[in-house]
């Protein structure tokens, strides 16, 4: 009686489009959706702030809000600006992802929001590669704020002979 129950025949192929789970997966979308958008637009507020203030940044390294050693969070603050473009590209890749129906099947969503989705996650993905670069190498200099452009790297503070 139990293995019949767990068995793959006994379990819905399709949920109805009227079925609780189609429901609660749009209402879990839309709370990512909205969490995630309000920490891009607070993100992208910090970056911009970040590039213009330096008082800002030397608040932001001294609250400490990576829990790295000092070399990795001040370089991670430094390196805010692309993480922040990242992660507004992956909150429009999950906009698209919603909007275009993932996880419904069968699946009847546009294969353009599919596209531009990977897209975007790439971008973000990009984000993430290019804090880490300006962390540890303080590079590309056009993705960091001009007032620490002459800042080390972690890479350069921790082997000062191979960074020459």
């Amino acid at each position: 009686m139990a293995l019949a129950l767990c068995s793959p025949a006994a379990l819905p192929t399709t949920p109805s489009p009227a079925s609780p789970v189609g429901s609660e997966l749009i209402v879990v979308g839309i709370f990512l959706l909205v969490f995630w958008g309000g920490s891009a637009c607070f993100s992208l507020w910090r970056a911009q702030r970040l590039w213009k203030d330096p008082d800002y940044y030397r608040h932001v390294v001294g609250q400490g809000v990576f829990r790295f050693r000092d070399d990795i969070n001040r370089g991670l603050v430094r390196g805010w600006a692309p993480f922040s473009a990242g992660g507004v590209a992956l909150t429009a890749a999950m906009t698209m992802l919603v909007v275009g129906g993932v996880g419904r099947r069968p699946y009847k969503g546009s294969v353009a929001a599919l596209v531009v989705a990977a897209v975007l996650i790439v971008v973000f993905l990009a984000g993430v590669v290019l804090q880490l670069s300006v962390a540890w190498f303080n590079r590309p200099r056009w993705c960091v704020p001009a007032y620490l452009r002459d800042e080390s790297g972690a890479w350069a503070q921790r082997h000062p002979r191979k960074a020459r």
